[in-house]
């Protein structure tokens, strides 16, 4: 008997070898696997100050100073892409192509746009603030203003930011990427909040820390994007408000998507009290850990479908998009596995108070499951050209979602917040999944006996 299994347990490490050398053989797979790692780290490290910053504010002032903050940040989220316009994508797509890089001017024209539309935006929220506190909401919440106020003096300079980002992106350079979009902005924010606490212990200081950070953030974004352009010139060869009407379409989507996620925050804000908005967002946070590989994949594969796709490499980028969908899903089950069985202790790291909110994570948790098993729809639907069948699938996931809210948070406060968000998420991953299966015969999802 001894001598039959050999040969199996032979075959099967023969195999094994075979597989790891045909991937550590390919420079695009090696590619996605060193960046994505160097992503993941830096990644990590910027939801451990994130953590951080999060534990702070709630140790010292509780889940109801928390709540107010999380509505002021789901307003952050929903402006700030709304006054990038769809331009940080467009942009990585655009500077991936190499006879498009010396395209300065087009950077500075968009970036200057995308400024002043995010300031005019937040100067008409600005001059609604008192009907968005005392008549939206379910409860009067005229404590957010002060919040408000800081949240929206930090919008045009986040704008800013991530379009200074874009450029790094779309160069490969993954390591500024993911410093100055993930880590930081909660890096400066929590040496701000550290530095403020000090001065005076006043719960405003989280929204105060959360502008200088970003602040910093985006005058370091400029200066390292300027330098790495080695000039700075405002003509440009692409017409930059055609090119922003072709952006368009990618900021629907985002904005769209950032509704997705923060629709519900903002909707926990209108019928549950801050405390339980506090609750439900630190359930959101440990449920993102979920998203690290997703990200970390995403960012290295939209400039490369692009460059692919531009060049008519129809192999190459569905060999791309299998491998990352492979290597997305299996990372990401076992973080959700660790998040499911540690659930209560993550929790409790935030407070006590913060446990009681265990079957909420359960609910996030699977909707990050189908995420994952769909793959990186987004992404490869608009590097490839296709960003309006994207809008319309995230359209309908958003119609399905206001509706679910509206009708499940009242009755069942968090956990029907929670289940809206994953029923209209799911639908657009997994709509998109089936369009991009067969109309283009991509397989973007998560096949086990499909090699590589």
């Amino acid at each position: 008997m001894e001598l039959k299994k050999k040969p199996n347990l032979l075959s099967k490490s023969g195999f094994i070898n075979s597989r790891l050398k045909s991937v550590l053989g390919d420079s695009d797979f090696k590619e996605i696997l060193s960046k994505g790692f160097s992503y993941v780290l830096i990644r990590g490290l910027g939801i451990l100050i994130s953590y951080a910053f999060t534990v702070y504010i709630t140790k010292t002032f509780g889940a109801s100073v928390f709540g107010l903050f999380s509505i002021g940040i789901s307003i952050f989220m929903i402006v700030s892409v709304i006054g990038r316009l769809g331009l940080d994508i467009n942009l990585v797509k655009f500077f991936s192509i190499e006879d498009n890089i010396d395209d300065i001017g087009l950077f500075y024209r968009t970036l200057i746009k995308s400024f002043l539309i995010s300031s005019l935006i937040c100067v008409g929220i600005y001059l609604l603030r008192f009907y968005i506190t005392n008549d939206l909401f379910k409860v009067p919440k005229p404590e957010l203003i002060p919040y408000l106020n800081w949240i929206l003096l930090s919008i045009p300079l986040w704008s800013v930011t991530l379009i200074c980002s874009s450029v790094s992106r779309a160069q490969k350079n993954i390591k500024w990427f993911a410093f100055i979009s993930l880590v930081s902005r909660f890096l400066f924010s929590f040496i701000a909040l550290f530095i403020l606490l000090s001065l005076v212990n006043e719960p405003i200081a989280a929204a105060k820390a959360h502008f200088y950070g970003i602040l910093i953030t985006a005058i370091i974004a400029i200066i390292h994007t300027s330098i790495g352009f080695k000039k700075v010139k405002v003509k440009s060869t692409t017409n930059s408000w055609k090119f922003i009407r072709e952006s368009l379409p990618m900021m629907l989507s985002s904005s769209i998507l950032i509704f997705l996620g923060w629709m519900d925050t903002f909707v926990m804000g209108i019928y549950e009290t801050d405390h339980n908005v506090g609750v439900y967002n630190v359930c959101l946070k440990i449920a993102t850990l979920t998203s690290f590989t997703l990200l970390a994949i995403n960012s290295i594969l939209a400039p490369k479908i692009a460059k692919s796709f531009n060049e008519n490499n129809t192999q190459l980028y569905k060999k791309l998009i299998r491998f990352s969908t492979k290597l997305n899903f299996l990372v990401s089950t076992v973080v959700i596995v660790i998040i499911l069985v540690f659930n209560k202790f993550l929790l409790s790291i935030f407070g006590d108070e913060f446990v009681k909110g265990s079957v909420i994570l359960y609910v996030v948790c699977a909707g990050q499951i189908v995420n994952s098993f769909a793959g990186s729809v987004g992404i490869i639907l608009q590097m490839i050209g296709k960003q309006k069948v994207h809008q319309n699938f995230v359209l309908i996931a958003l119609g399905i979602n206001l509706v679910l809210t509206l009708i499940l948070t009242p009755i069942y406060g968090g956990i029907g917040a929670a289940s809206a968000t994953v029923v209209s998420m799911a639908f657009w991953n997994l709509a998109s999944a089936i369009y991009l299966k067969k109309k283009l015969n991509i397989t973007s999802y998560y096949n086990p006996f499909k090699s590589n």
